[in-house]
């Protein structure tokens, strides 16, 4: 069970944020307030952002 950091770009205005691979809350964008992310339990569900590196 691997966790990682992702750097991601947000899908509504390209802001790029660093986020953890298994958050447990919602995480939203800094910029535009969209929502990046979902908990499921596990690894977090990327519903608003593209995942432009992983970073260790």
């Amino acid at each position: 069970m691997t966790s990682n950091f992702l750097k991601v770009a947000c899908r509504d205005c390209s802001n790029e944020s660093t986020i953890f691979s298994r958050a447990t809350s919602i995480i939203s964008c800094d910029v535009c307030g969209a929502t990046l992310t979902n908990p499921s339990g596990g690894k977090s569900n990327l519903v608003g952002c593209n995942v432009v590196e992983t970073l260790e």
